[in-house]
């Protein structure tokens, strides 16, 4: 007789999107990375000629993976910063399976062979799935296509400019329509730089604090043309990191006008406002630009009614040398994947997010827009998954952080709730 060797869950609340209901005490059982079996209650005993390891949830919520559409790992060119390997070994103890890397790296993610690089680097960490972002143009200048039919033979499912704006907006439409050939979604960061002339929103405590700001109208400016962009040409089109309720009212308006938009926010645009950067903290500042309150909760009610699909980490690790320097000489951006989960369910405890939204914006959109399987807890789905526990209360170390970057605004705040283990196609690739 063979005997079948499966690992199984027990003890567990699921939290299953698909039922769109509360979670559940109950028990996952899986083989070969795959779920054979999900029941509520106790589990039963196993099965003649079946060998069962029974993990013990502790009561702890099961959900599905998440992902990241939105990071950077610095890998190749900027390995003093973070690798491939210690930013998925951070992942994973923030409960993802899978990370979208931007394309600004040295060498840029232009070409199919800097994608089968980062693919390869990522199977060989084997912590999570690695998706590299393809850059639109050659050495991301905006003027020469870059290799986009090669990179999406390659692997690649998405291209952008990260955090880069392409100025010809008619070079962007051959760009948006070349990619679309291929399936791939096109991601767009929004600020028009003409208007742009410092990382602080401009209002009253920028310009107290005589700190170099931008205005909402940068970002309402590119939003409204991507999506003039994405209308014209109907090739998938996702807006990156939207910080503002002037941007989501113009993508609310082009989804009930049924054009291809989807849209993001960042943790830190959700969590924080313009208040943080009042006391000239360097870890504070980040791209976009820390808006005023209104707009915080105009993100907050968007991501709700799913006028924003998705939250992204905007993971963005460097060393402290580059944040223990003036405000206005400081490098953009934060480390933040490891702590995203706990950030969120902080605004849950406070009431201003539903459990229920964080996992579909974490787990459930983001494999949607890159028709990606999972996001569910099911049989036959791939065994995915994310052990929470939504009641610890952690204080923030960066030093303490798995990432090489210590960089974080959470640095010393108390958040409520972390991942305690992961689980990717049934390996456990972290555990508290």
């Amino acid at each position: 007789m063979v005997t079948v060797m499966r690992t199984r869950i027990v003890n567990c609340q699921i939290f299953d999107p698909a039922t769109g209901g509360d979670a559940f005490p109950g028990w996952v059982e899986f083989e070969n990375g795959v779920i054979t079996a999900v029941g509520k209650g106790q589990a039963p005993a196993p099965s003649a000629g079946a060998e069962i390891t029974d993990i013990d949830g502790q009561g702890f919520t099961l959900a599905p993976s998440f992902v990241d559409m939105y990071a950077n790992f610095c890998e190749p060119g900027y390995e003093y910063r973070e690798t491939v390997a210690s930013g998925s070994r951070a992942a994973a103890s923030g409960g993802y399976t899978a990370v979208c890397l931007r394309p600004d790296t040295d060498p840029i993610i232009q070409r199919s062979d800097v994608v089968r690089f980062l693919l390869e680097r990522g199977v060989f960490a084997n912590m999570v799935d690695i998706f590299p972002i393809g850059a639109l143009s050659m050495n991301m200048e905006g003027q020469t296509m870059a290799e986009i039919g090669e990179m999406a033979a390659a692997g690649a499912r998405l291209v952008g400019e990260g955090n880069t704006f392409v100025k010809r907006t008619g070079f962007l439409r051959r760009c948006m329509e070349y990619a679309g050939n291929f399936g791939l979604v096109v991601m767009l960061t929004n600020e028009d730089p003409s208007l742009a002339e410092g990382p602080c929103h401009e209002g009253f405590m920028s310009t107290s604090r005589g700190l170099k700001c931008t205005p909402v109208q940068a970002e309402e400016i590119a939003v409204a043309r991507h999506i003039a962009l994405a209308e014209l040409t109907g090739t998938p089109t996702h807006l990156v990191k939207i910080s503002s309720a002037a941007g989501v009212r113009l993508i609310r308006d082009a989804r009930a006008r049924g054009i291809n938009i989807t849209a993001s926010v960042s943790i830190h645009n959700l969590a924080l406002n313009e208040d943080a950067n009042a006391g000239y903290d360097a870890m504070t500042k980040v791209w976009p630009p820390l808006r005023a309150e209104e707009d915080r909760l105009a993100l907050l009610a968007a991501l709700e009614d799913g006028t924003i699909d998705i939250v992204v980490s905007d993971h963005d690790p460097h060393v402290i040398e580059g944040k223990e320097v003036e405000f206005d000489l400081a490098t953009v951006g934060a480390s933040s994947i490891e702590l995203t989960f706990g950030v969120l369910n902080t605004l849950v405890e406070r009431g201003e997010l539903k459990f229920a939204t964080v996992i579909r914006a974490l787990a459930t959109a983001p494999r949607k827009i890159m028709h990606l399987d999972g996001g569910v807890i099911s049989a036959g789905m791939p065994a995915d998954l994310v052990l929470l526990d939504r009641k610890a209360v952690r204080k923030v170390c960066g030093a303490e952080l798995v990432s090489q970057g210590v960089n974080t605004p959470f640095d010393g705040t108390d958040l409520a709730g972390c991942p305690v283990m992961t689980f990717r196609r049934g390996r456990m690739t972290f555990a508290a």
